[in-house]
């Protein structure tokens, strides 16, 4: 396998240049790992479900396994730096068809994740914002539109504005979106700075007496909510001593997993990365990126459980999961952090960061899907429309913006329309650890499938006696992807494999699998052979 001088693919250069620096990717990483939006749902989440496991300890294991990973992502990608980072290393190495299956099921359920993002600047950030508010400064007004922000309506009209907003601001390019980046993170890091010394500060009886009058504004007949949170998990089956031991533990490095393995998502613009070619630099970013979501998410769990009180964190996860309690305002650390801090300056400064984490999060949905359909149309797989390069709009895939557009606005409405729709797509997590549990097999296997390839890569000089250290980094990888695949399968408590859900995952990846073989059967009848593609690097 060489780097691309014949074939069939559609362009001689895929027209993405090299914009993002380290310290680029870096922020952009960190933005993936979700330490502030996706990160809530952890804090709530392990806890209330494995009990008896130490969260903490759950979520530096899960680092410490996730270490090797990012290892064989950083070889892959420094011997293929192309955009589309995942799919080019399936394609190239395992199957073509599998590898569209995987990447191209991914963009549809980018969909779902616009929605998702809708969802956090709505009910994580406008809803805590508007509540707390409205809460300090006894505003009624202000606290029924914090209740309107964390309903349907609220979420819906929030994720179609939204996601217009970002499209629009996407267009001009990458360019100019890492501009943007900068003010972004700005907000993140104010965030977590005022959150980190709140919670240093804040006594455990001060956090009860602010919880307490906070919830009182909205629901005056618990006159002690705190002590209804606790008493109602127990009245409804809470175990504290449950979810502990091995499996415990498997339960909280997997819900984890959702947080600290997203760096990857960086590897689709390795076109547009300027160190992609370096391993070393690649892997340490890749593993600085992961130390400080790590560090950021430890320290606000450990102090979140020494400030809130260890039962009334097991017995709030424990609500919020099972929807034992209609919350007000869901209970996220979007609103128990700011509830601590007790004034309206700490309330914006912390809701800053959860908002500008959820509005990257709808790039990041842009970013890494446009580049992923520009290498699939690259190829012959996709529409030439769909991965076309505007010079109009500064080297921008419009066509591939629309189709993420337009899908999620038309999902976001049928979403509202169709009752349980959205049921079929709680599975989109599990999609993803099967895509990612696929990179790491064609790492484990990269030395002999593609042996031209891998010789000619630098990294072929980093072995373990004599087995290639991307072998042994790729096994360790997909073994616990199928350990975790199998967790999320049979566990109830983790609530991604409802029928519903795998049946849609299931009917995606169908979808996707059956569309590559007409595609090219479609291209063969056209007298081109795109089998000659995937036997080479694509043009940069």
């Amino acid at each position: 396998m060489t780097v691309a001088t014949k074939g069939v693919f559609r362009r001689t250069a895929s027209g993405l240049t090299r914009e993002i620096s380290a310290v680029h990717h870096w922020i952009y990483n960190v933005f993936t790992l979700l330490v502030l939006t996706g990160a809530a749902f952890f804090y709530v989440w392990a806890p209330g479900q494995f009990p008896a496991t130490n969260p903490v300890v759950g979520l530096i294991v899960a680092a410490i396994i996730i270490v090797p990973i990012y290892v064989a992502y950083s070889m892959l990608g420094s011997s293929m730096p192309r955009s589309g980072g995942d799919y080019i290393f399936q394609s190239r190495i395992l199957h073509p068809s599998i590898a569209f299956m995987a990447l191209f099921a991914q963009c549809i359920w980018l969909w779902y994740w616009l929605e998702l993002s809708g969802f956090w600047i709505a009910a994580m950030g406008l809803s805590p914002l508007f509540s707390a508010l409205g809460a300090f400064t006894g505003s009624q007004a202000l606290m029924n539109l914090g209740t309107w922000f964390s309903g349907g309506t609220g979420i819906l009209i929030t994720t179609l504005v939204t996601n217009i907003i970002i499209a629009v601001a996407f267009l001009p390019g990458l360019r100019t979106y890492l501009k943007i980046q900068w003010y972004l993170f700005a907000g993140v890091v104010i965030s977590i700075i005022v959150m980190t010394v709140v919670l240093l500060t804040t006594s455990h009886e001060t956090f009860v007496a602010n919880f307490n009058q906070f919830m009182a504004a909205f629901d005056p007949s618990q006159t002690n909510y705190y002590q209804y949170v606790i008493d109602t998990a127990y009245a409804n089956g809470f175990d504290p001593t449950a979810g502990g031991g091995l499996y415990g533990l498997i339960g909280v490095i997997a819900i984890a997993w959702f947080n600290l393995i997203w760096a990857v998502w960086s590897m689709p613009n390795l076109g547009e990365i300027k160190h992609a070619s370096n391993f070393g630099v690649m892997n340490r970013v890749m593993q600085a990126s992961l130390a400080f979501g790590t560090l950021v998410m430890a320290v606000t769990m450990g102090l979140l459980i020494r400030v809130c009180g260890k039962e009334f964190t097991l017995a709030l996860g424990f609500n919020w999961f099972n929807g034992t309690i209609e919350f007000p305002v869901q209970p996220y650390t979007s609103i128990l952090i700011p509830i601590m801090g007790g004034g309206a300056i700490v309330v914006v400064l912390t809701l800053l960061g959860f908002l500008t984490q959820a509005i990257q999060q709808s790039f990041n949905c842009f970013v890494g899907g446009t580049r992923l359909l520009v290498a699939m149309s690259l190829d012959r797989v996709l529409p030439e429309s769909w991965g076309r390069i505007s010079r109009r709009f500064r080297g921008s895939p419009v066509n591939a913006i629309l189709f993420l557009l337009i899908g999620a606005e038309v999902l976001a409405i049928l979403l509202w329309f169709v009752p349980n729709l959205e049921n079929y797509a709680l599975s989109t997590s599990l999609a993803a650890t099967i895509y990612q549990s696929l990179t790491c097999l064609a790492a484990a296997i990269f030395p002999w499938r593609a042996r031209e390839l891998y010789q000619a890569s630098p990294i072929s000089k980093y072995k373990v006696g004599n087995i290639p250290l991307v072998t042994l980094c790729g096994a360790w990888g997909f073994l616990v992807g199928v350990v975790l695949i199998a967790f999320y399968l049979l566990e109830p408590n983790l609530g991604l494999a409802s029928t519903a859900g795998l049946w849609g995952m299931i009917a995606v990846f169908v979808f996707c699998f059956i569309w590559f073989w007409v595609a090219r059967a479609l291209n063969k009848s056209k007298g081109i052979d795109i089998d000659l593609n995937f036997q080479q690097i694509p043009p940069e």
